[in-house]
């Protein structure tokens, strides 16, 4: 299996088994070419063919299209045409080992020489690894001996040593190969000084074959023993030795090998689950990278658009072979194979930094993403391709760039973001955050740092909270006490995506003013805070209120549809209790029980519960939803299943779920609303006092709440009172008459006018 089905978005790869037969029915379908020159091509096949290199021009990641492509090419023996075609699709994808080898044979059968097959082969073993594919590169050049030497010959099996003989199953292949080689060389010496060093070679070969753990290896023991008996000489004992210990080897192998060759006819889920087994026992058997490697080589090989198992290789390559040369290699095809997954991108930047690579080679790999990115980025999200560039903007960070290089790289990331998602609203400010902070601490321009900030909160960003905090923030560290005064003001006037952010700044402007001004200062900025935190605090009494209304209308439902149900079911006989249990709403402990507010729209059960979940067990969430549309109101209610879990949710107050500010308070539901009395109500609201507010402001807003305009004390104060919370004249003082109830216009003037 050298590949398995590609689903990605819109780039799919088709499955190539090592015998190439699916891929010979893709690319070339059945053998109705022959040899003959100049034949004919139909007109549906021309013009799929130019429909498909049309297709191919406008967005070449469409790995069957390319298949496809080849496939029409090669069954009309069009040659030309088909080699360009196979450099266009090597240029963005590994082919896999059936393709090489169309490729290679179709060459051999087009005439071309033999340095142009060796090149083939040795660009086709390096995009994945096939022993079969490096037999058959063994086997070309031994057929070729006299051209190419047998020093070039010993420097291929060489790296086929190091790629695949150490392949468990398949190894023995190489080795055999490899002798192979050697003892044809041996036969055409005649110099007895030259056979002598020749023999020993072979035998070099023989020792170092029988200590890799290898299946068959006894048929390499069978060729040894004869091999040195004919040269009258006794098998050597530490052959023997070594041999037996690379077999206790291979007996721990044995049932982890096994898993592989049974998984290959099972579901691929199965199949890499026991490649990722196999691997972690590797590196628990010993200290031998290598032997790791080939386990990642091979399960790439099989899963090659598996994303998982590439940044596995890639963060073991960087903490075991840290070698420049294997590193970009790997990094290189993990990209290629995966070009839509932006933590492949942005791994991969990274490592190239920790291997130590030259600057040609950096420079290099990211030439590769600027071609891919044309055609990548509307596969990614926004934060996928962001993850890219600021990777991008850490290496160049840390190359010690010149100033003007690296202000350019900042300036070229944050102009691509724009050019690809220019609706896209970075709530982290990551890459402008960055750029300013470069500027500022590193470049030493801080005029420059604070021209970012200020182009982020004079456009897009202006009703964004998290810009104006940073921006504050850039200004505390590197400006003026007056600057940062003076955003605290620009901020106050600016209308926020959301009040209870503008609420936040307001109290971050007070404690400012509190360590950094006057009392003069702190007092205009307390009173604006204080108008801010009342209509906040009018504004999340209403949340409550109609959440508490919505919850007793629900339980009202519930009831009437119990009732329904009791009615139904007087002529059946019931269980003692049971009557006087029905149409019971649920109730609720609103001691173990917090009220949250200004939740995101899209906050689901799952996300809240996992918020609340540190604070202790979560036994229910309930989000309020209009009883029309359906649609969550902002805010809901989270059980605890026990008391002490409630102090610390509270704790959570202030903080961010789902890009939003959250208020939490411990529930504290009024009782029989409707025959609640004024004075009780107000007690109620001004005991929810607003989250970072002193106890003089929570004592002024009580004031505040009370009747004015010398309004009867036991009339409602319409101008002050949400219509939801509406109570009836308190009773609850002995000397306090109840007003008569308003019947005329007049009378309701008399009580506004203080007439009555």
């Amino acid at each position: 299996r050298d590949a398995t089905t590609r689903r990605t978005r819109g780039c799919t790869k088709a499955m190539d088994e090592s015998d190439g037969s699916e891929v010979e029915d893709m690319e070339g379908g059945e053998e109705t070419s022959s040899d003959e020159e100049g034949l004919e091509v139909s007109e549906e096949d021309m013009r799929s063919m130019a429909l498909l290199q049309s297709e191919l021009q406008k967005n070449p990641l469409q790995y069957d299209k390319h298949l496809e492509y080849l496939g029409l090419l090669r069954k009309w023996q069009l040659f030309e045409t088909l080699e360009s075609a196979r450099e266009s699709m090597s240029e963005w994808f590994p082919l896999s080992p059936p393709l090489w080898k169309n490729w290679i044979e179709d060459s051999v059968q087009s005439g071309k020489d033999n340095h142009f097959v060796r090149n083939l082969y040795d660009r086709a073993v390096e995009d994945y690894l096939s022993v079969s594919l490096w037999e058959e590169y063994l086997h070309f050049l031994h057929e070729h001996q006299d051209e190419f030497g047998i020093l070039e010959m010993r420097s291929c099996y060489e790296r086929a040593i190091t790629n695949a003989g150490i392949h468990l199953s398949e190894g023995i292949k190489i080795w055999k190969a490899c002798i192979r080689i050697e003892e044809t060389h041996l036969a055409t010496l005649i110099d007895e000084e030259q056979i002598e060093e020749a023999k020993e070679g072979v035998r070099r070969i023989y020792k170092r074959a029988f200590m890799v753990p290898l299946n068959n290896v006894e048929d390499l023991e069978v060729c040894y023993k004869s091999w040195e008996k004919n040269d009258s000489k006794d098998v050597l004992k530490e052959c023997a030795d070594a041999l037996d210990k690379a077999k206790k080897l291979r007996s721990k192998r044995k049932e982890w090998e096994h898993t592989l060759d049974s998984g290959e006819g099972e579901a691929d889920e199965l199949l890499l689950s026991n490649y990722f087994s196999y691997i972690q026992a590797e590196e628990k058997m010993g200290n031998d990278p290598s032997r790791v490697q080939l386990l990642y080589e091979r399960a790439v090989t099989s899963f090659p658009i598996t994303a998982e198992i590439w940044n596995s290789y890639m963060r073991y390559i960087q903490r075991h072979l840290n070698v420049p040369s294997v590193v970009t290699k790997v990094c290189g095809r993990a990209v290629r194979n995966c070009p839509w997954v932006s933590v492949l991108w942005a791994t991969a930047v990274r490592i190239l930094d920790t291997a130590s690579c030259e600057p040609g080679f950096r420079q290099e790999f990211w030439s590769t993403f600027l071609k891919f990115h044309l055609h990548i980025a509307p596969l990614l999200g926004a934060a996928d391709f962001l993850e890219i560039l600021l990777a991008r903007c850490d290496s160049c960070r840390q190359q010690n760039l010149e100033p003007h290089e690296l202000h350019e790289t900042f300036q070229k990331m944050s102009a691509m973001m724009d050019e690809y998602y220019p609706n896209f609203v970075d709530r982290g400010l990551l890459l402008h955050s960055y750029w300013a902070e470069c500027e500022a601490s590193r470049l030493q321009d801080v005029e420059a740092g604070r021209a970012i900030w200020e182009s982020l909160v004079s456009n897009k960003y202006s009703s964004i909270y998290e810009a104006w905090a940073g921006f504050i923030d850039f200004e505390k560290r590197f400006g003026s006490v007056d600057r940062c005064r003076a955003l605290y003001n620009r901020s106050y006037h600016r209308r926020m995506d959301d009040a209870m952010h503008r609420y936040t700044l307001s109290h971050s402007w007070l404690r400012f003013e509190r360590e950094n001004g006057t009392s003069d200062l702190y007092f205009k900025a307390l009173k604006k805070v204080e108008d801010y935190s009342t209509t906040i605090e009018n504004y999340l009494a209403k949340q409550k209120s109609l959440a508490e209304d919505d919850d007793a209308e629900v339980g009202n439902k519930r009831r009437t549809l119990q009732g329904k149900k009791d009615t139904s079911e007087k002529r059946l006989k019931k269980e003692p209790g049971q009557r006087e249990n029905a149409g019971m709403a649920i109730q609720h402990d609103d001691s173990r029980t917090v009220f949250v507010t200004n939740l995101a729209f899209s906050a689901t059960e799952s996300d809240i519960r996992e918020k609340f979940s540190a604070c202790g067990e979560v036994s229910g969430v309930r989000i309020i939803k209009s009883s029309y549309t359906g649609k969550p109101k902002g805010y809901a209610y989270v059980d605890f299943a026990m008391e002490e879990s409630v102090m610390r949710a509270t704790g959570l107050a202030g903080t961010q779920l789902l890009g939003r500010t959250i208020n939490v308070q411990k529930s504290n539901p009024p009782t029989h609303r409707k025959k609640t009395s004024h004075s009780s109500t107000v007690s109620r609201r001004s005991d929810r006092s607003i989250i970072g507010t002193s106890s003089a402001q929570a004592d002024s807003s009580k004031l505040e709440s009370q009747p004015k305009h010398g309004a009867d004390p036991g009339s409602t104060s319409l101008g002050f009172v949400p219509r939801a919370v509406r109570g009836t004249p308190s009773s609850s003082s002995p000397s306090e008459v109840p007003a008569p109830p308003l019947r005329t216009n007049e009378d309701f003037r008399a009580m506004l006018l203080d007439k009555k």
